[in-house]
């Protein structure tokens, strides 16, 4: 696809590419952005979806809070706690290659993906079993069931997750709009069970049961109705030479994601393995908060890669440096804005024993928006596909993720966890400034890029 749609700035291409640049032509690129009708109709209609989601799950939580009892919303944590750690032996770095190479221009990368995962898939679900046997002897049969049913619709659920990155590879936003919707919708199929079984000291098992089923259809669903489009359309099947390729760089994202998942999700594990459920209950309350503005953080994701993919280096560099300005900016402003409005809107809306909960929400959003340049950086080395700089990136703050919620645990229990968070988050915009200056020092703009930029990308 070319890419003179997304990125039309003509001054720039009529000048030899050098990395000292001009504010006028970065004025210019940005007054053209605005006048981009097409970018403001895809991020105006995936932002219109995250809204709704929003909407849906505002609503959601205050029902499920006084449905379910507290230790009953902390179990539902735990599980999800350790599924971000179990979605790693289903090589759940596919995903982000398969995302890769259909923006590249390999549809048939869904096939590979779908065949892969879902084998890979299985270890996932030796792994919530295994974790199902542990609180059933640890007399916790309630939780025991969690993740059982966790265990038996992974492969159709979080198994199939690359459909919504196909989609947005694809750039077919309208279709990534309802299945942002459809998703949160089946977030609402368990109430329709406890209505029909109001009667139930298990009550939390057919919720999460009806969730998952419901979800495991949206996800199986898209999924045929994609790999019809590829037959109908009559793609080429992916060169196997690429296929292994796309397999190795999955594995390689995957490993990465590992790093990742350590940084970000230690703290959850921690407080949902190590703390009192009421405790785990307060974290999800936050951690749903956080995950509202990450999805913020993936539409511009979904918007912004396959351009920037495209992009000539030098043109990749710029264009970055000044999105991250702008969006780091919105999300300061809009973490602040959310943060307070969520002091007066918690109270109003949930039980008064989910008070408790506004601290790890002020400390998730302030660790959020100190990660925003890291979360750039990362993006930049993952477009170049620079594996050793994305595993230096996240190694170190891996290794802070882990160590600094552990340690000041010790001294504040819960809240301690989400400080060494927000420490975390800091350690990897640090570390992705020092390593972008390090790559821009070492590998700087090309002849090559010059001539590229001067044609056009």
């Amino acid at each position: 696809m070319n890419d003179a749609r997304l990125d039309n700035d003509s001054p720039e291409q009529s000048h030899p590419m050098t990395w000292s640049f001009s504010w006028a032509l970065l004025w210019e690129s940005v007054r053209r952005r605005l006048l981009n009708r097409r970018f403001w109709r895809d991020t105006g209609l995936l932002m219109l979806a995250n809204v709704i989601v929003m909407v849906l799950g505002l609503i959601r939580v205050p029902v499920v809070t006084r449905i379910l009892s507290k230790d009953e919303v902390g179990m539902m944590g735990v599980v999800a706690s350790i599924l971000p750690f179990l979605q790693l032996l289903s090589l759940s770095g596919l995903d982000g290659a398969t995302y890769h190479y259909v923006a590249k221009g390999y549809p048939a990368a869904l096939q590979v993906n779908v065949s892969t995962r879902l084998r890979w898939s299985m270890l996932s679900t030796i792994g919530f079993l295994i974790g199902g046997v542990y609180w059933l002897l640890a007399g916790k049969l309630i939780l025991a069931g969690l993740f059982t049913i966790a265990a038996l619709t992974y492969p159709v659920t979080t198994g199939l997750t690359t459909v919504a990155g196909v989609l947005s590879a694809q750039e077919r936003f309208v279709h990534l709009f309802w299945y942002r919707i459809g998703e949160a919708l089946t977030r609402y199929v368990g109430f329709g069970l406890l209505l029909l079984l109001p009667v139930s000291s298990i009550r939390v098992l057919w919720f999460s049961l009806g969730d998952s089923v419901a979800l495991a259809a949206l996800q199986v669903g898209v999924a045929i109705w994609l790999i019809n489009r590829l037959h109908q359309t009559k793609s080429s099947p992916m060169p196997p030479p690429e296929q292994r390729e796309m397999i190795r760089y999955g594995k390689h994202l995957t490993a990465l994601n590992s790093i990742s998942t350590i940084q970000t999700k230690a703290d959850g594990f921690l407080v949902g393995w190590f703390l009192p459920f009421g405790v785990m209950a307060d974290y999800t309350i936050a951690d749903l908060v956080y995950t509202q503005f990450k999805n913020l953080w993936a539409i511009y994701y979904a918007v912004r890669y396959p351009p920037l993919v495209r992009l000539p280096l030098a043109r990749r560099r710029r264009r970055m440096i000044l999105e991250m300005a702008v969006i780091w900016l919105a999300f300061i402003l809009l973490g602040l804005a959310a943060g307070t409005g969520l002091w007066v809107l918690v109270p109003a809306i949930l039980p008064s024993e989910y008070r408790s909960s506004l601290p790890f929400i002020g400390w998730l959003l302030a660790a959020f928006a100190v990660s925003i340049p890291g979360f750039f950086v990362e993006t930049y080395f993952r477009t170049r596909q620079d594996e050793r700089s994305q595993y230096a990136l996240r190694g170190v703050a891996a290794i802070c993720g882990v160590l600094f919620p552990l340690i000041f645990m010790l001294f504040w229990q819960g809240y301690g966890v989400v400080v060494g968070r927000f420490v975390a988050g800091s350690v990897l915009s640090i570390a992705g400034a020092y390593l972008f200056v390090q790559d821009v020092l070492r590998k700087p703009d090309t002849t090559l890029d010059a001539q590229a930029d001067q044609g056009g990308a």
